[in-house]
């Protein structure tokens, strides 16, 4: 079976009209592509309402089931203020095929597992302590995760919480292929390239060096780890695992202003093979996007 992946669609950053663009245009590669199933690594919005919609029209148009992850722009409160990032999260999982419901069973070999992840700051500059990480501010620029994902409880102790429970559900199903989900990057390859000033700091919120670990003591489970969150097209074999990230990303990062074209070269399709590790489909281009 063929998977189609993206990330990052982020919907809500472009006019009405365009943000319709988006969804034509991930509707038209699936069309061409014709895989068994679509998987989304999070941050269709900033509005958890219009994420639900969106993936709701994904699914009615292209007749697939849409698999995805929440992102940390999911889970903003930024346009419903009133709720905490608790509740949002809790309201995505309204959707039927978010994974942070539980694993998805393709068939008796492959299963899909996943969640939003966070981070610990592992990623950024050991030169900053943890106190200059909590304040998510660096330069004049501050983190809005700071300002719009109200967790109860601090970062390390929010990602702690999905690592505990992605390695729950990985010890689960050991006997199976799996292709693992997160938003947060798992591996230092992802992150911004250095030397880079801000970026030195900013890396602490893309992802951990925990999820690398937990892919590493499951990469004879583990075919294929799918993130997002960086706007990267790239890759890395990682012990036994292929990493994938391929996000759209903002306009501004396009290589062309053809949405179409974009779209193509952003999903990522992946054969599910029945037998030994499955290959992936050359559709993502290296290095980070523009802008």
């Amino acid at each position: 079976m063929k998977i189609s992946v993206v990330s990052d669609l982020h919907i809500d950053t472009y006019p009405p009209s365009a943000a319709a663009g988006i969804l034509d245009a991930l509707c038209t590669v699936v069309q061409e592509r014709s895989p068994g199933l679509l998987l989304i690594a999070g941050d269709l919005s900033s509005d958890y309402r219009l994420t639900l919609e969106a993936l709701g029209e994904i699914e009615r148009r292209t007749g697939l089931p849409c698999l995805m992850v929440p992102g940390n722009h999911d889970v903003w409160n930024r346009h419903a203020r009133q709720l905490g990032t608790w509740d949002i999260y809790n309201r995505l999982l309204d959707y039927p095929h978010n994974l942070a419901r539980g694993p998805y069973r393709v068939n008796a070999e492959w299963v899909v597992i996943g969640d939003l992840g966070w981070y610990d700051f592992s990623l950024g500059d050991p030169r900053f302590t943890q106190e200059e990480f909590l304040r998510m501010e660096y330069g004049g620029r501050v983190w809005n995760d700071r300002e719009f994902a109200p967790w109860d409880r601090p970062a390390p102790e929010m990602h702690r919480y999905f690592v505990e429970k992605l390695e729950a559900q990985l010890e689960a199903h050991r006997g199976s292929r799996i292709l693992l989900v997160t938003h947060a990057v798992p591996h230092r390859h992802f992150t911004v390239p250095l030397p880079n000033e801000t970026w030195s700091y900013f890396n602490a919120f893309l992802g951990s060096e925990a999820y690398a670990d937990l892919i590493a003591r499951h990469t004879d489970s583990i075919r294929y780890a799918v993130c997002g969150h960086v706007h990267y097209r790239k890759r890395l074999t990682f012990h036994r695992t292929e990493l994938i990230c391929s996000c759209l990303g903002y306009a501004k990062e396009w290589r062309s202003s053809d949405v179409l074209e974009e779209m193509r070269r952003a999903v990522t399709d992946l054969e599910l093979a029945g037998e030994g590790h499955a290959g992936t489909r050359e559709n993502i281009g290296n290095g980070y996007t523009k802008g």
